[in-house]
């Protein structure tokens, strides 16, 4: 079987005539074809239209220089965000008092810069979020390997985990990369 993806953002934007028809990629290969194509719900979750029945989701993440797209069967979720400096006082005002507890344990391994910490925190949570599809979530750290760590998050009953870890590319910035993951 062979499945075309297609993105279309919305019926309005598909009917903005350009001169280039939508690109299409195989997304597995087979004898049949199988259309697919990403849609996105009201709160801005992509989903991939024709693999309801293979359980495939998929998890788009961009800043303003970098996509990143993690697709797999279940939950799925991706952050790529700039590490930016931020002073403590902002730090903290964007996570909630349970977040300033994991924020400053990250802290206190010595390994971690508060601007690391944060910006690894902010994409764990985003993560995690378009996995579950809610903004409640619990979260802990669960291990850490040299500068990648791994959390975990709940939510409504379910388990998921988040690896994160910072990428340095030529000439740009540093980020931090978030994947829901499988623990084995």
């Amino acid at each position: 079987m062979t499945t075309i993806v297609q993105s279309v953002r919305s019926q309005k934007e598909a009917n903005k005539s350009t001169k280039t028809e939508p690109s299409s990629t195989p997304l597995f290969s087979s004898e049949s074809t199988q259309k697919v194509q990403i849609k996105w719900l009201d709160s801005g979750k992509p989903i991939l239209e024709g693999l309801e029945s293979q359980q495939v989701e998929v998890s788009l993440s961009h800043d303003d220089r970098f996509c990143l797209c993690v697709v797999g069967r279940g939950p799925q979720g991706c952050d790529i965000v700039a590490v930016n400096h931020r002073s403590q006082a902002d730090w903290m005002s964007l996570f909630s008092s349970d977040r300033q507890f994991l924020l400053n344990q990250l802290i206190a391994t010595g390994y971690e810069s508060l601007d690391i910490a944060g910006t690894r925190l902010w994409a764990a949570i985003e993560a995690l979020r378009k996995a579950f599809d809610t903004k409640d979530i619990s979260l802990s750290i669960d291990s850490q390997q040299e500068d990648t760590i791994l959390f975990q998050g709940q939510a409504a009953g379910k388990e998921l985990y988040v690896m994160t870890f910072p990428v340095s590319f030529t000439k740009d910035s540093q980020r931090m990369v978030a994947a829901i993951v499988n623990k084995k």
